[in-house]
């Protein structure tokens, strides 16, 4: 009855936080005196005072590129992933904006959300 009890308990469980009903199934059958590893996987913690930094970093760099017009162009980062908005005047622009972001230390992915449009104005 003890075992029965404490299978459903584990099935339950794995219900709850995913875990799969054969790896509970295991965890119950050892419930006899022997303990299997767990492995818990967490999310990382965004850090937003490091998204902030990372920003000004790079909104500085694309601002300070002489051959690149930064006006029309905003930064966000979430978690060292830089996405960049706004629009560009044609595909050199684009591929000005997406290296001088990459470039800098901490940018871990550059996300394209950036719109050419042509003529210049």
């Amino acid at each position: 009855m003890k075992n029965y009890l404490a299978s459903w308990v584990l099935v339950l469980l794995a219900g709850s936080v995913g875990w799969t009903i054969a790896h509970a199934q295991r965890v119950a059958a050892s419930a006899n005196g022997r303990i299997d590893e767990v492995v818990v996987r967490g999310k990382r913690q965004i850090d937003p005072v490091a998204d902030a930094n990372l920003q000004r970093q790079v909104e500085a760099a694309l601002a300070a590129d002489p051959y690149f017009l930064s006006e029309h162009v905003s930064v966000t980062i979430r978690n060292g992933v830089a996405t960049l908005h706004g629009i560009v005047f044609d595909d050199w622009d684009l591929r000005n904006a997406l290296r001088i972001s990459r470039r800098i230390p901490g940018v871990k992915r550059v996300v394209n959300d950036l719109e050419i449009k042509l003529g210049g104005e």
